[in-house]
């Protein structure tokens, strides 16, 4: 197995795009210290404080691994291109500097409602959404809804379903917000998202963050959370162009419902859009054609990825049991050659 070249992402539209990868300094100011004290909680957040990090990924044949970024390699973690060993969000810098400025908008604008993440992972962009409103002075509750048992269903991505790396127990997610002082004000709904997310329909939300991926959890979401969504408030769609079921379902759902509020890009692959209309809103089930959904086997705990190097040790080692064994296979052969060879002399 070949590592892929990181270095041919260079080309890829989020590379480049990418900001610089590091916080503003602070000043006297209280702007300054809190714009200090969040550009450092985004490095944090991403595991980008030190030069160089770990990143995962998953290979074709299924295969999890992992490997050290270090340099310009480092863009690839800023533009939310991997998965972190060790950081507490995918989304990179640019995603969550745009969803500072969409919490900060809705608390400058005062639009009503709480905010919630519809698939939250190890929780750092609730994290970041829950540090904002402290630091704004803002009350409200962050929601983080997750199953947080990773994914229940196949996708177009492969079996992200297989990956224990993804399951992240809720009572790990509520010890990364504590740990950063931001435990309070945060409530969890846990189990997927057609289980629980019908039960918050009707309750209002000035931000709805949403990291499904699937189709099913995009409309299920959608269907159970927009009618409540203020005016003036946000939908933030992670992976509405990285994953094919995400971006299809969005369409679907903004076109059946007449939704036409212009989607904005926020990177290579997130989109959001402000709602302008407080109209009257009934959800109406996914079009027939929407992919059904498949039960995933259980997953097997894997602990934490092997690295790349950790993989190629493991097949040097079984190259050379190989090597081991027809040598000792051989041997027998060989003791009988010299048997031959000494009767042949003697005869």
């Amino acid at each position: 197995m070949t590592s892929p070249d990181l270095s041919a992402l260079s080309g890829f539209p989020g590379h480049p795009e990418v900001r610089p990868v590091r916080a503003p300094g602070p000043g006297p100011e209280a702007a300054a210290l809190r714009d200090a004290y969040l550009g450092l909680l985004k490095l944090a957040l991403c595991d980008l404080t030190a030069s160089t990090t770990v990143s995962v990924g998953k290979w074709e044949d299924g295969t999890v691994t992992s490997r050290e970024l270090g340099g310009e390699q480092l863009r690839v973690r800023a533009a939310g291109m991997d998965w972190p060993m060790q950081g507490l969000t995918m989304v990179g810098l640019n995603r969550l500097d745009d969803l500072q400025r969409c919490v900060e908008a809705v608390v400058g604008d005062d639009v009503p409602g709480d905010l919630i993440e519809a698939g939250a992972w190890r929780g750092g962009a609730s994290i970041l959404m829950r540090a904002t409103l402290d630091a704004h002075g803002a009350g409200r509750t962050v929601v983080v809804a997750d199953s947080f048992q990773g994914f229940s269903v196949a996708d177009d991505q492969g079996r992200l379903s297989d990956v224990d790396f993804l399951a992240v127990p809720q009572e790990e997610v509520r010890a990364n917000f504590a740990r950063f002082g931001l435990g309070e004000g945060v409530r969890f709904v846990p189990g997927y998202f057609e289980e629980t997310l019908p039960a918050l329909t009707g309750e209002r939300w000035s931000l709805i963050r949403m990291d499904g991926d699937t189709y099913e959890a995009t409309w299920v979401t959608l269907a159970s959370l927009y009618g409540g969504l203020a005016p003036g408030g946000y939908v933030i769609v992670d992976d509405y162009r990285a994953l094919t079921e995400c971006g299809r379902a969005v369409d679907d759902f903004r076109e059946r419902h007449g939704i036409m509020e212009p989607l904005e890009d926020v990177d290579w692959t997130c989109v959001r859009w402000r709602r302008t209309s407080d109209a009257p809103f009934e959800a109406v089930p996914p079009p027939a054609s929407a992919p059904t959904r498949t039960q995933a086997p259980e997953r097997v705990g894997t602990g934490l990825p092997r690295s790349e190097r950790e993989l190629e040790l493991t097949a040097e080692v079984a190259e050379l049991r190989a090597q081991l064994a027809r040598a000792a296979g051989a041997a027998p052969h060989r003791r009988l050659l010299a048997r031959l060879g000494r009767l042949r002399r003697r005869s």
